[in-house]
């Protein structure tokens, strides 16, 4: 995800994923504003009948969460966004196996948490100021921390190719796509800044996790920078913007 330097953390640094169980895949909850993960140990009393004095032990933790923002669907389809279709179909889960679920949630450095569990509830509001859904859960393991990996090297590519680039082309008034590329591909913290160089030449149409999309505003010639958090790895793309035929 890209951020500006300098801004305080929030939970759009934060990423909120669910596992689709058909694909295998995990896939991002987007539209969320709130989020709490609460862990609880579980204890026992240590004392026997014999034991004169002996101290509370932690024989396990007990999880729960919640999650909610904004419902995000296509109008003109009526299609949920793939993340929160997972999680309503997860809430109206009749029971068995399909009731459990794997919630990734990372932290704003990329540090994350697996955790099994159960949708517990959703529900949905509304008021003048729009619409809010929100979903609570239940873990039924005991949560698991993923290993962080380092991030090596960053590039771009377009969004068509496999292959890296370092220049791309655009007439004024069209739009290219590119796509910040990390290694590893899972490298634990993707998140970046960024920077142009004269958005008199070209601007950020619009940016959606790695993938950005540039505008061509005049002719000419101009820099796209971007710097990982991660170890500070810095990539530029030459952008030269003609003028339409």
């Amino acid at each position: 995800m890209a951020r500006k330097s300098g801004c305080p953390f929030n939970i759009r640094d934060y990423s909120v994923k669910i596992e689709n169980k058909v694909t295998d895949d995990e896939v991002q909850v987007k539209g969320l504003n709130t989020m709490s993960v609460d862990v609880d140990a579980d204890t026992d009393d240590g004392k026997t009948g014999e034991a004169v004095w002996a101290e509370m032990f932690i024989k396990g933790r007990s999880v729960s969460g919640s999650l909610g923002g904004r419902p995000i669907v296509d109008r003109a389809t009526g299609t949920r966004d793939p993340g929160q279709a997972l999680m309503h179909k997860a809430a109206y889960n009749s029971g068995g196996c399909d009731n459990d679920q794997t919630l990734i949630v990372a932290d704003a450095i990329g540090r994350a948490v697996k955790y099994d569990c159960v949708i517990t509830k959703e529900s949905i509001s509304a008021d003048e100021d729009g619409e809010e859904i929100s979903w609570d859960w239940e873990g039924v393991g005991q949560p698991e921390e993923m290993p962080y990996v380092q991030l090596t090297a960053v590039a771009f590519k377009e969004s068509s190719g496999s292959s890296t680039t370092t220049s791309v082309a655009v007439n004024v008034g069209a739009t290219k796509e590119v796509t910040v590329a990390f290694t590893p591909e899972n490298a634990s913290n993707q998140r970046y800044s960024y920077s142009i160089g004269d958005e008199s030449i070209a601007a950020l149409n619009a940016i959606d996790g790695a993938n950005i999309s540039i505008r061509g505003v005049s002719a000419g010639s101009t820099k796209l920078t971007v710097k990982t958090m991660n170890n500070s790895k810095t990539a530029e793309l030459t952008i030269t913007v003609s003028s339409a035929s």
